[in-house]
């Protein structure tokens, strides 16, 4: 979800875009979105059947096609540096209201269209396992993930003013959400770094505050898989004796 401009107008609205990945043949999943979501009103023309590997091509946001050689994940020349933003994740177990919706949509078009918002269902075999089973801790009760953020690509850098501002107003977004998603914790996930979440942590007590109950599991992986806590970024499980 992100918003833009109707027309030549000055008038916000919000475009939504729906993108999925189905395991298995169209003729399967048809009859299944037509069962479930009949307001997509989903065609054979809007899927493509292609291998797991060619749907990571097509998934990179890169400009790649199920027809571009699989080579080219590996090749760094083509890739392009498009991922230069700020992003700050939650999830959601209640659903929101319509209501609820239409002040979110409303909170977006006070910025300057650089933000999105987007919605990863959960549900299915994600329940299926238990909160601690495996690393990933969000399981069962939760509806979907918010990924929101803003993009600093028209920018020389996210320090430039504009990129200051759009850092701000991600932040009140954030802050405006909070009735909408989890509480008690507020959880988050690590793969998208929030360095606003903090940086480090110095002792075993500090670093399991958001870890949840798997990190007594996760630090006894790390000691032996990385003892010397080569793989790391300001987030990462820490090493401890």
């Amino acid at each position: 979800m992100f918003s833009e401009f109707i027309g030549n107008t000055r008038n916000k609205t919000i475009r939504m875009l729906f993108e999925g990945l189905y395991l298995g043949k169209i003729d399967t999943l048809l009859p299944l979105l037509d069962n479930n979501f009949p307001e997509l009103k989903m065609r054979r023309e809007n899927c493509e059947e292609m291998s797991m590997v060619q749907s990571s091509l097509v998934l990179t946001d890169q400009g790649f096609t199920s027809s571009t050689p699989t080579e080219a994940l590996a090749n760094q020349s083509v890739i392009k540096r498009r991922w230069n933003y700020k992003v700050k994740l939650d999830y959601v177990r209640t659903p929101i209201p319509k209501s609820g919706l239409r002040k979110i949509w409303r909170k977006m078009f006070e910025n300057d269209g650089s933000e999105m918002l987007v919605a990863y269902t959960f549900g299915g075999k994600m329940e299926e396992y238990s909160d601690t089973a495996i690393p990933y801790p969000h399981r069962a009760g939760v509806l979907y993930q918010f990924l929101k953020g803003v993009s600093f690509l028209d920018q020389t850098s996210d320090t430039t003013p504009t990129s200051l501002r759009r850092v701000e107003w991600l932040r009140r977004f954030d802050k405006f959400l909070e009735p909408y998603v989890s509480k008690n914790p507020r959880e988050a996930y690590l793969n998208y770094l929030d360095l606003d979440l903090g940086v480090g942590s110095e002792t075993y007590e500090e670093a399991s505050v958001w870890k949840r109950e798997n990190f007594k599991k996760l630090i006894r992986i790390k000691a032996k898989v990385d003892p010397e806590n080569f793989f790391r970024h300001p987030q990462s499980i820490p090493v401890f004796n």
